[in-house]
């Protein structure tokens, strides 16, 4: 791990803190040890270091025969520090079995241990010291921090930088909310964030009347799993806006790119864009190539749109459910995009000055060019599990349409129609794990499918399974008679 110009005043101080786990059983009486890595200023400090200030975790067992818990509780705990700092890229860690340490760096697919480093003998503490010291002096990029997202401590607020592939220029935002923030050790790391453009001038910093953006920030897979088909929701939102831009009727219905590209690393050798391969780059080769590639992709969009669980009725649901699909289907016939992922959180609303709502469909990660998906050999299985059609779920060889995303709109009328769209309905809803919909959301797909075929093969069935589950508040008798005309 490369040290190049090392400014050895600014030098890292390690330090440990010490926290016990409530999950810790009888059985197991692991403490947690979290390691903080701090600039040495020299001054005492009484703040107790936490989740949002943890360079890296380290799971400590008793004995070597315990590496595996170790791995399992590391895992676990890691997923902390994706989950408290925004700026976040991929995650270190460290794990000491009775005199063994192994040193584990978390990327978003896959987890990478190091050899064994004896620190009873000389040769093992020679080089877990140099491993220290390395981390105690490498660019903070190298430790799986995001030097393009920057916290300003007396302004109290995150900046971040994206660059737009189009102009090539790269423009800085404040952030003011955390939107979606990522709970997980592995996968996309999706976050959103509300911002506004930073001001030239200083002293406009801390006014709040620019207007609101969305930025969202996620690791995105390059091609779809399993075939070579290209994905970019950058491009495919550009698109998006080019062909849409003059139709009036649909503004507001779709995100509108103000600006997108890949995130832009300052390394010793020069800007490389942010990948899977960048945070391998000090790793063997042949390892390397072990490991699937995502790309770092940052977007801004506009209107900042609001979950429907803020939504304050079923006929303003009914509403935005239009919108959403008047774009699905002007993006589809118009821009050859299918967008493949209706789900709950992926249809958004915003308001206008008179109160009105207004639908958005929003998150085309998973989308693919119809064109591209005639070429290929196996289609892939993506979405959300709840609401993905049934021959989606199945990986059937049947080449997905348009149709398969109306199939997950019926879906979601059933979950929505089941669960409520806000907390008022669902106060009203009885012990959700009894009810056949909670199903949908557990097991493989294949299950998934299984039960979607029985729920809705027969109107009977539906009945028992869907309908006679559908929420008495006041407006779910339209939802009612929606599924009844159905059938």
């Amino acid at each position: 791990m490369a040290a190049d110009n090392v400014c050895y005043s600014s030098m890292r101080k390690l330090s440990t803190f010490q926290k016990a786990e409530s999950i810790a059983t009888d059985n197991d009486s692991y403490q947690q040890f979290e390691v903080a890595l701090t600039m040495d200023t020299g001054s005492c400090t009484d703040i107790v270091p936490d989740h949002k200030d943890a360079v890296m975790m380290v799971a400590v067992k008793q004995f070597a025969q315990e590496q595996h818990r170790a791995y399992r509780y590391l895992a676990y705990c890691t997923r902390k520090l994706f989950t408290t700092q925004p700026n976040r890229r991929f995650a270190w860690g460290l794990t000491a079995c009775g005199t063994t340490v192994r040193a584990c760096l978390f990327a978003h697919d896959k987890v990478l241990s190091s050899e064994a480093m004896d620190v009873s003998t000389s040769d093992g503490r020679r080089v877990f010291v140099e491993l220290l010291t390395n981390w105690t002096m490498c660019e903070s990029w190298r430790l799986g921090y995001d030097p393009t997202i920057r916290h300003d401590a007396d302004l109290k607020h995150w900046e971040i930088d994206v660059y737009d592939s189009e102009t090539q220029l790269t423009h800085s935002y404040i952030c003011e909310d955390i939107r979606c923030n990522t709970n997980s050790t592995f996968g996309r790391h999706t976050r959103c964030f509300v911002a506004r453009e930073k001001p030239a001038d200083p002293a406009s910093a801390a006014d709040h009347n620019f207007p609101k953006v969305l930025i969202k920030d996620t690791w995105a897979h390059p091609i779809s799993p399993g075939s070579d088909v290209a994905r970019d929701e950058v491009a495919y939102l550009r698109e998006i806006r080019d062909e849409l831009a003059k139709d009036n009727t649909l503004n507001g219905t779709y995100p509108r790119l103000e600006a997108g590209g890949m995130v832009q690393i300052m390394c010793s050798d020069g800007v490389a864009d942010d990948t899977t391969q960048l945070i391998l780059v000090d790793i063997a080769e042949d390892t390397r190539a072990k490991v699937p590639n995502r790309i770092h992709r940052r977007i801004v969009m506009s209107p900042v749109g609001e979950p429907i669980h803020n939504l304050k009725s079923i006929d303003e649901l009914i509403v935005i459910i239009g919108d959403v699909m008047a774009a699905h289907t002007a993006i589809a016939k118009r821009c050859g995009l299918l967008h493949r992922d209706l789900s709950v959180n992926n249809i958004m609303f915003h308001r206008d000055a008179n109160g009105g709502v207004k639908g958005m469909l929003v998150d085309f990660d998973n989308a693919c060019r119809i064109a591209d998906m005639e070429n290929m050999k196996q289609p892939d299985c993506v979405g959300t599990l709840p609401f993905m059609s049934i021959g989606n779920l199945e990986i059937s060889g049947v080449k997905r349409t348009v149709l398969d995303d109306w199939e997950s709109l019926i879906y979601i009328l059933c979950w929505l129609g089941t669960f409520g769209i806000n907390q008022a309905d669902q106060d009203s809803a009885k012990a959700v794990r009894d009810l056949p919909i909670q199903k949908w959301q557990t097991g493989s797909a294949a299950d998934v499918a299984t039960l979607k075929r029985q729920y809705m093969h027969e109107i009977s069935y539906f009945v028992e399974y869907i309908l006679q589950h559908i929420l008495n508040a006041q407006g779910f008798e339209e939802l009612r008679k929606l599924f009844s005309n159905a059938f």
